[in-house]
């Protein structure tokens, strides 16, 4: 049914044909029928002889009381960049935002007009939370899904998203879509109920005898219909609007039989797009078993917090547990865990991603964070007494620093680059506030980020090279790690993180680094970060081995990075 904007006018109405052995409807209609712009809506005529209206499952765009909005999707009706090409993933550094707190007005367009600010720190990729059309009956983060295909209203059209992943590759930003395809929302779902049958609550053809989940009513994965409708979607991002990634939101929540379905059909259409998954509790057989590239990793986030809680925060250089600190749980933010293959395995975000900073219930104790203190908080506010408190900002660094020169893809959430204080939400009290950008914290903080961001891009050892623990120092909290491909051209590059209170300030500290010259290229505790100026480091000239040691002058709290050059 098309409406006509005409008083009084009657609507068009135009029939779908069931089409010959299949489950679906179509019909062929020139724009002269139904033109692009022009508002409509599904009619069912049910054998009961109730008449029903939907909005179409497949809308591109949906307005109120389920008009949809005929979008021209034909690549030709926009004008992308020819020339784009995608990036291998090793070059992925992800920035995650939300759209609608990101700037005031919370819309795509005032989105495009920030996104210099990601690419001028340094980062190659932004990775957008759920922007498909969902409720804000229950929450306002995304991930309650109304339909699969249209944009959420409130933040644009297709053709200013379209404009957005255009302004990001143009500035060298590969685009990730969240995508939420296990459930659809508790309230204002318009694939409830969708073709009338909905006897006993179970839901209509979308959601027929699929089960509840915390969240809302899971899809009916058994029928065909849904896993069509999936794939279109998650093709949708990838083909129409160009975008370089998914990330598939709980996805152990989704049958495997269904996930894989998908990344097969997905990795067919469009290769060398990035197919990432959040699966708890983390297990890398979703790798080879689900078709994945990637996964989200958070265990190192919970250990180095809680080690920090318990430790970083004593006045005995982090012994206030007679066993020191726990680095076998430690190691994994550096190395890869057992099971991935290689760097571009793991997403990791040592300083939280939205799952660990956001919060939507004022900031109150969550019993699965009780290792941690029960919060959720951005990392200074995690880390001690916010950005103002030196010790707080310098695990920061430290563990952003460890981040970057991890094997891993790392990860911020928006925020995190000025120090955001308290908790993210997308309320007017919690969103993102530009205003942090400019005072001394935030501008340090900002300094810091994008010349940690660099080095992967200095040496590239730190993008695909291996990761080998040299030392640990279980009673101080050190340890050492080289990022190395044997036999390769580029520097080995050697990583000193002291997560202690302890500072060693003679030049005498021992590192086995199996030989070598070494420079030190980077110390998260420098002056222009927010550092302390009276800390000792090794910026004055190569620093030779012996006996296979390198001896080093290192600040409590900090992250150094060595390359060798002989």
């Amino acid at each position: 049914v098309g409406a006509d904007s005409t008083p009084n006018a009657v609507p068009t109405r135009l029939e779908l044909e069931k089409l010959h052995d299949t489950h679906t409807f179509g019909g062929c209609f020139t724009l002269e029928q139904i033109p692009i712009g022009a508002k409509y809506r599904l009619e069912f005529h049910l054998p009961d002889g109730r008449t029903i209206e939907r909005a179409d499952a497949y809308a591109r765009r949906l307005e109120e009381d389920r008009w949809c909005v005929v979008v021209d999707n034909r690549e030709k009706s926009f004008q992308w960049d020819q020339n784009y090409k995608l990036k291998p993933y090793e070059e992925f550094v992800i920035y995650e935002l939300h759209i609608g707190s990101y700037t005031p007005a919370g819309t795509f367009v005032s989105a495009t007009s920030k996104l210099e600010h990601i690419a001028d720190l340094g980062f190659t990729a932004v990775e957008v939370m759920p922007i498909a059309e969902f409720s804000d009956m229950t929450e306002n983060w995304g991930y309650n899904p109304r339909l699969m295909m249209a944009l959420h209203k409130k933040y644009g059209t297709p053709e200013e998203f379209k404009a957005f992943v255009k302004r990001a590759h143009e500035l060298g930003l590969a685009v990730i879509v969240d995508v939420v395809l296990h459930h659809g929302s508790v309230g204002g779902n318009e694939l409830w109920d969708y073709d009338g049958w909905e006897e006993g609550a179970n839901g209509g053809i979308y959601h027929e005898r699929a089960p509840d989940t915390p969240w809302g009513r899971a899809f009916a994965f058994w029928k065909r219909e849904v896993v069509d409708m999936q794939l279109a979607a998650c093709s949708m991002w990838l083909g129409e609007y160009k975008c370089d990634g998914l990330r598939f939101d709980s996805a152990n929540d989704l049958p495997h039989h269904c996930v894989q379905h998908l990344t097969f059909c997905l990795r067919e259409a469009f290769p060398g797009r990035l197919l990432s998954a959040e699966v708890t509790p983390e297990n890398p057989q979703a790798l080879e078993n689900l078709g994945f590239d990637s996964l989200w990793v958070h265990s190192g986030y919970f250990d180095s917090i809680q080690q920090h809680k318990a430790l970083g925060r004593g006045h005995h250089g982090g012994s206030d547990w007679s066993a020191g600190w726990d680095l076998p749980r430690l190691r994994t933010v550096m190395v890869l865990h057992y099971g991935f293959s290689k760097p571009t395995n793991a997403i990791k975000y040592m300083l939280g991603s939205h799952d660990q900073i956001g919060c939507q219930h004022g900031g109150k104790i969550y019993d699965d964070y009780a290792m941690i203190g029960g919060q959720h908080r951005y990392s200074s506010d995690q880390f001690g007494g916010g950005r103002n408190d030196p010790p707080a900002v310098a695990a920061s660094r430290l563990w952003y620093t460890a981040n970057v020169t991890a094997a891993c893809i790392p990860m911020v959430f928006m925020g995190s680059e000025w120090l955001q204080p308290g908790w993210w939400n997308d309320d007017v009290h919690h969103r993102l506030n530009w205003d942090h950008r400019d005072d001394d914290a935030g501008s340090k903080f900002m300094t810091f980020m994008k010349e940690v961001n660099a080095l992967r891009k200095l040496y590239p050892n730190l993008k695909h090279g291996w990761a080998n623990v040299l030392h640990e120092d279980r009673q101080s909290g050190v340890m050492a790690v080289e990022r190395v491909v044997e036999g390769g051209p580029d520097e080995r590059i050697v990583i000193v993180v002291n997560c202690g209170r302890t500072p060693f300030q003679s030049g005498d500290y021992g590192v086995w680094v199996k030989g070598g010259r070494f420079e030190q290229v980077f110390n998260s505790q420098a002056p222009q970060y927010g550092g302390w100026d009276g800390w000792l480091t090794n910026d004055k000239g190569p620093i030779d081995s012996h006996d296979g040691k390198i001896y080093i002058s290192l600040p409590e709290q900090c992250t150094l990075v060595f390359k060798q050059i002989a």
